[in-house]
This record gives C-alpha cells, sequence and structure tokens, in this order.
C-alpha cells in the first residue's frame, strides 16, 4: 500500500480552509441543492391558517401534519377541574366535621378544624402518656389536620396564578400536588398505629358511651368524622395527579 506524502497542491487547498468554509459545510445541504428542497405547506393558505391557530395561543393535538409536543397545552382543562376540586375540598376541611360521637347523655357531639387541633393540641402530652404508639398518632393527626386547608392553598394558588414559562407553571404546581402524599400516608399510618393499641387517659371525661379509654383501630374508625377521610382522599387524588403532569 502507497503511504506518499500528500502533494503539495493539496497541502496549500487544506491551508486555505476557513472558518467560513467550515460553516458552511455545516449547511451543505441548502448551499449546493436549495431547489431539492420540498415545499412543506401544500399551499399559502395552509401556511396562513397554521400561523392563525399559533398566533391564537392555543395547542392542538390533530393528528394531522401540524401535530407537535410545543403545541400541547400543560395543563388542559379537564385537568384544571380536578385540581381546583381537590384543592377546595382540601380547604373546605376547615368546617367539615373531623371527629363526633354520642355522648352519654344521648347527644350527638363534633369537632371541627377548630375544636379538633385544640383538642389535638391540648391531649398532646396525655397521648404519650397513653403509650408511644397513641402520641405517634396524634402526631400522624396534626400533620394530617395542619396540612389539609394549607396545601389546599397552595394548589388553588398555584393553579391559577400567571407563570413566566409554561415549565415553570408546571414546576410550581408539582409542589403542592407532590405533597398530597403526606396527607394521605399520614392518615394511613395513624391507622396503622392504631393496631397495637394502647390507653388514652383522660378519655372518658369526654363523656362518651363507647369505647371507654382503651384505644384501637375501632376507637379510632369510630370517632373519625367526614375531615380526616376527605383529606386523604383529597390529597392521594393530588399526588397521583402530579405525576401526569
Amino acid at each position: 500500500m502507497s503511504t506518499s506524502e500528500p502533494t503539495p497542491q493539496a497541502k496549500n487547498t487544506v491551508k486555505s480552509a476557513s472558518p467560513d468554509s467550515d460553516i458552511r459545510f455545516r449547511y451543505i445541504g441548502f448551499g449546493i441543492y436549495p431547489k431539492r428542497i420540498p415545499r412543506f405547506w401544500k399551499s399559502d393558505a395552509e401556511a396562513e391558517e397554521y400561523a392563525k391557530r399559533i398566533k391564537l395561543g392555543k395547542g392542538f393535538t390533530t393528528e394531522g401534519r401540524d401535530f407537535s409536543l410545543l403545541h400541547v397545552i400543560p395543563v388542559s382543562k379537564a385537568d384544571r377541574i380536578v385540581v381546583t376540586i381537590v384543592a377546595i375540598v382540601l380547604v373546605a376541611t376547615l368546617v367539615i366535621p373531623w371527629v363526633s360521637f354520642r355522648t352519654a347523655s344521648g347527644s350527638d357531639f363534633s369537632l371541627t378544624w377548630v375544636g379538633a387541633l385544640g383538642t389535638l393540641m391540648g391531649g398532646l402530652s396525655n397521648a404519650f402518656a397513653g403509650g408511644f404508639w397513641v402520641g405517634l398518632s396524634a402526631i400522624l393527626g396534626l400533620v394530617l389536620l395542619l396540612g389539609a386547608p394549607l396545601i389546599g392553598a397552595w394548589v388553588l394558588a398555584s393553579l391559577w396564578m400567571k407563570a413566566k414559562t409554561d415549565e415553570e407553571f408546571l414546576k410550581r404546581l408539582r409542589r403542592p400536588l407532590n405533597l398530597g402524599y403526606v396527607l394521605f400516608f399520614s392518615g394511613l399510618f395513624a391507622a396503622i398505629m392504631s393496631l397495637f393499641g394502647g390507653d388514652i387517659p383522660g378519655y372518658a371525661s369526654w363523656g362518651m358511651i363507647d369505647p371507654g379509654e382503651h384505644y384501637g383501630v375501632m376507637t379510632l374508625v369510630s370517632v373519625l368524622s367526614y375531615g380526616p377521610y376527605a383529606a386523604m382522599a383529597m390529597g392521594l387524588v393530588a399526588g397521583v395527579k402530579s405525576a401526569d403532569l
């Protein structure tokens, strides 16, 4: 095989290469074959129609030639409706009963968000006196109680406040939606902790007929009202929805 050196003429050709020629080679297809590039639009009318749709700022997902993921809106109308409902329900837990029971006198008694918060905060030390699992359940209950309306308000603000870009909007919305898992698992783990049982000193002072001072899963189920279940359900929906955005 010949290993001869390049000719002087070839060397001069290499030396004469300039940055401009390098740039030209990057676009060689456009420079040498401009007439072979096919027309993208079928007609001027089609190009004008496409331009009008882009100016409207609305995403579209047709199966035609004009489909592009760049034009798909980040959050659909259905997503907005679902997320809005979730947030409103979480905020509404402020007025939904959290605890309800029947007293020894035969009257029904319930505690809304404020009453349940005061009871948990005031009885936290007594809860730990009744056992570690009882105290841990009380703390998880506080997380669920405090987190529900706060996360709901945060979701509403993130959903309806304007953002500079779609990416910033989605990033801002995912944060509170992800925290929905905290609500769900706080309630779930509180229920699991109740399986270990325990005692609640002073529990009978509430005047309840049943179940007395023993703490367990049946105690928990018997006193919980709509608030905790609504917070857990909406928290789960919010967490799952965050993965879709």
